[in-house]
């Protein structure tokens, strides 16, 4: 029986030759039956992923950047079917998820995985705020990093690319309040000033900032990044540890590992994203969900 491939395309970006390469070879193979969905707007990967979740495919395969594995991510979660194989094909600006899972992801090499069922089980997160429930698969944070991100989508419409990320960095400084937030977990409570709360199942961020390089996609566990009372400009002067995937050198700087956290917020405006993309504002509860997801390793 032929094995049913679903592509699930991010239709914004041109693909890369090496994308291309492994889509046209899966369509070419005799024992290979796929198809492709090419997305014309946000959240149109969810449907399509829980679509393909729901009429048997076997292999749902995301192409394009954090934000589009987020949404298959997603979709593939809310169909609850468990015997699905999650593929990706990195072509977006970031692909920060791929980044930190040192995976080789040879397009020579990706038929063959596909063929053999070559898979690695990992965690997902789940967040609950008044909007409701949402998954991911790398990081979510609060604060600092969620207010970035609501900037750089308002400016997404005239301005694109890496150069928009750090203009969208830049802007956040300017006039950034930093909010007090109440953290809860089972073995560690926090009130205060706070920077930023960095939620992390993956390691890398922020186009390529390892934010928590303790972070284990499989381990069961959320490692948490917590900056409290640290001024923009010690953030700014450890930018340099964060590429190179080394800790935040500061003293409220606290790194540690939880299944569950609650962040409130008790002052001020505290905004939240996940996987890239804007959340919401104000209080959120995350949780891990240990073996969710199989991965397609390749």
């Amino acid at each position: 029986m032929a094995k049913k491939i679903a592509f699930i395309i991010n239709g914004s970006r041109k693909l890369s030759d090496k994308v291309k390469r492994s889509i046209t070879g899966c369509e070419n193979h005799s024992a290979i039956e796929s198809i492709s969905f090419i997305t014309k707007g946000p959240k149109e990967a969810i449907v399509f992923a829980n679509q393909a979740c729901l009429n048997g495919f076997d292999v749902i395969v995301a192409v394009g950047g954090d934000g589009t594995i987020n949404e298959v991510v997603n979709g593939i979660v809310q169909s609850k079917n468990t015997n699905i194989t999650l593929g990706i094909l990195p072509n977006g600006t970031g692909n920060d998820f791929v980044r930190g899972t040192n995976l080789a992801l040879n397009p020579d090499s990706f038929i063959e995985a596909v063929l053999r069922n070559e898979i690695r089980s990992v965690d997902v997160g789940k967040i609950e705020t008044s909007l409701g429930e949402t998954y991911f698969i790398n990081i979510t944070d609060i604060g600092f990093g969620g207010k970035v991100v609501q900037i750089l989508e308002k400016q997404r419409r005239f301005l694109g690319g890496k150069t928009s990320y750090g203009i969208a960095i830049l802007r956040a400084f300017l006039g950034y309040r930093v909010p007090v937030l109440k953290i809860t977990t089972p073995n560690f409570n926090f009130e205060g000033p706070v920077l930023m709360v960095a939620i992390c199942n993956g390691t890398i961020f922020g186009d390529g900032l390892t934010i928590n390089p303790f972070a284990k996609i499989d381990d069961g566990k959320l490692n948490i990044t917590l900056l409290g009372r640290v001024s923009l400009v010690d953030y700014i002067k450890n930018l340099k540890n964060l590429k190179s995937g080394k800790k935040v050198n500061h003293p409220e700087a606290i790194y540690f590992e939880t299944e569950k956290i609650d962040i409130s917020v008790v002052d001020g405006i505290a905004v939240s994203e996940v996987d890239g993309e804007y959340l919401a504002s104000g209080n959120l509860s995350v949780s891990v969900l240990p073996n969710t997801i199989s991965l397609l390793v390749y």
